[in-house]
């Protein structure tokens, strides 16, 4: 009898678990020809990276005209996705098992979840509730079937933080401790972000007064972060041109953006950004537009995160969590969900540890016997009923509706750009350079190298109306000075920015004397830059 009890919470585990892949799995099967490709930009940044690394080009960025090395974004990920460049070099025929490699990272985000959440003394039907809202997440899942980097970095981190506290366990061996940090060493080659962890890890060892464990963190951690910030010194362009600074230099970006004046005021604006990316990622799809209900769910989830701490007694997550959000407040883009979301288990378990609190508060309110009381705790009670069928609400809308509507959207609009691809593939010289707004998706597309303008984040912080203006109006400026021959616009370029400032770069762009129309398609076109006068 006691057999059969531990094997069926057993095997009922495993079963949850599979079927918690079934939705990212049937998404990632139904749009394994990618059509979202480019539409974060880093994920077709990564996968070029990736094809110049398979085709023993070197680490750099051979979509863009000056194909300069890649000091931006740490190797580890496009390392990877190289194997699929390796296994099959024909682009599209290659985007199916790009999706499957960027799916691999999925489960065990999942598991090390599951895991956080049993290390938290949380009882096991708890940690399967939480670990179900993890994996049926829609941010999740979106990250499962794209080639961002998340996932594989927040598998990383859990990793390295959940040996991080068993190392700090009484007469624990060493050797936790030197896999924890070669972990972290694996976690900052794939996303820089995982300096917090090489600030905070050996903190918590030091205050834990585990001298020996802190040392070997850090220097099994140290030599990758050194290793690569060499790379980086020895390549980075000396450019500062806003092509340059974009693409390849992080800390140029930064002070280009957030000059030390300007902290406070971004520290200001990201704090509100920072509130409702963490409540968007802890209830998908929310509808609480209300900046004040943004703020209340969001402090209560840290505030869980500080109550769970002390009670757990395990402070390497929320420690390095503390540092990454100040490294998020400071930082040149607004933090929204997809920034937050290596926090997610430990948010996800704070946010659950205050309703918890507050339904033991309800209980014992109940038990008053006290008509008053007992009505105030009905009615609370029921409202967090209705939240937890909300939550669950959204997040199935999210994986079986809305998801799928957007990926659907995404193809349409990439079928829409096929013929500008094609005109381009069939009447433009291989070495022609193009502007567009998916640079390395054109550049997989047509083998042309291309670059877009980028949008210096501090105009959109200062809503600098004129800056905005003079970088949309000298546009030609920008084309000739990055040697651009030909220019690919889309319905759906800067579209955010269009709707705001109510500008639209394609009737500019016709209006103007330095570009010739060449083609025209349904929600496309393309321009030939014309040369200066005199050149």
């Amino acid at each position: 009898m006691r057999s059969s009890r531990l094997i069926f919470p057993a095997l009922f585990l495993v079963l949850l678990f599979l079927a918690l892949l079934l939705p990212s799995a049937w998404l990632a099967f139904h749009w394994r020809d990618m059509p979202q490709l480019g539409f974060q930009h880093d994920d077709s940044i990564y996968f070029v990276n990736a094809k110049s690394l398979a085709q023993g080009d070197g680490y750099r960025i051979a979509s863009l005209p000056q194909q300069p090395p890649e000091t931006k974004y740490p190797p580890l990920y496009a390392a990877w996705l190289s194997l699929v460049w390796r296994i099959n070099p024909n682009f599209p025929a290659n985007l199916p098992l790009a999706t499957l490699f960027g799916w691999l990272a999925f489960p065990p985000f999942v598991w090390l979840s599951w895991r956080f959440f049993n290390k938290q003394n949380l009882p096991r039907w708890e940690c399967a509730v939480l670990t179900s809202l993890i994996a049926l997440n829609p941010e999740s899942v979106l990250l499962s079937v794209s080639l961002l980097s998340e996932l594989q970095y927040t598998c990383f981190l859990l990793a390295a933080l959940l040996l991080a506290e068993r190392a700090s366990r009484a007469q624990a061996p060493l050797w936790l401790a030197v896999a924890a940090g070669c972990l972290g060493a694996l976690c900052y080659l794939t996303r820089a972000a995982a300096l917090s962890l090489l600030l905070a890890a050996p903190l918590v060892f030091l205050l834990q007064r585990l001298f020996r464990q802190a040392a070997v963190f850090v220097a099994c951690m140290l030599p990758a972060v050194l290793g690569w910030q060499m790379w980086v010194r020895a390549n980075q362009s000396p450019s500062h041109d806003l092509v340059t600074l974009y693409y390849t230099n992080y800390l140029g970006f930064q002070l280009y953006n957030v000059p030390l004046r300007d902290v406070p005021f971004v520290v200001w604006q990201n704090m509100d950004q920072l509130l409702a990316g963490i409540t968007k990622l802890l209830i998908f799809d929310s509808g609480f537009e209300n900046i004040h209900i943004q703020r209340l769910v969001a402090v209560i989830a840290l505030a869980g995160v500080v109550r769970l701490a002390r009670q757990s007694r395990r402070f390497h997550y929320p420690l390095a969590g503390a540092v990454f959000l100040v490294m998020l407040l400071v930082w040149h883009y607004p933090p929204d969900q997809r920034f937050v979301f290596p926090l997610y288990p430990l948010l996800l378990a704070g946010f659950w540890t205050e309703l918890k609190n507050v339904a033991l508060a309800l209980r014992r309110a109940w038990q008053k016997k006290v008509f008053a009381e007992r009505a105030a705790a009905t009615l609370a009670g029921a409202v967090l009923a209705a939240l937890s069928v909300f939550v669950l609400f959204t997040n199935l809308r999210g994986d079986f509706s809305l998801i799928p509507q957007a990926l659907d959207g995404h193809r349409a609009e990439l079928k829409a750009r096929q013929p500008a691809y094609a005109w381009i593939a069939e009447h433009t010289p291989k070495t022609a350079n193009v502007f567009a707004f998916r640079d390395p998706v054109l550049y997989l597309y047509v083998d042309r190298k291309s670059c877009k303008l980028p949008i210096p984040p501090r105009l959109i912080y200062h809503q600098d109306e004129a800056g905005l203006a003079d970088l949309v109006n000298n546009l030609s400026e920008f084309a000739h000075e990055q040697r651009l021959d030909y220019v690919l616009v889309t319905d759906g370029d800067y579209l955010a920015l269009q709707d705001a400032q109510n500008r639209n770069f394609d009737d500019r762009i016709k209006r103007s004397q330095s570009f010739q129309a060449m083609a025209r398609f349904p929600g496309s076109a393309v321009y030939l830059v014309r040369p200066k006068i005199g050149q």
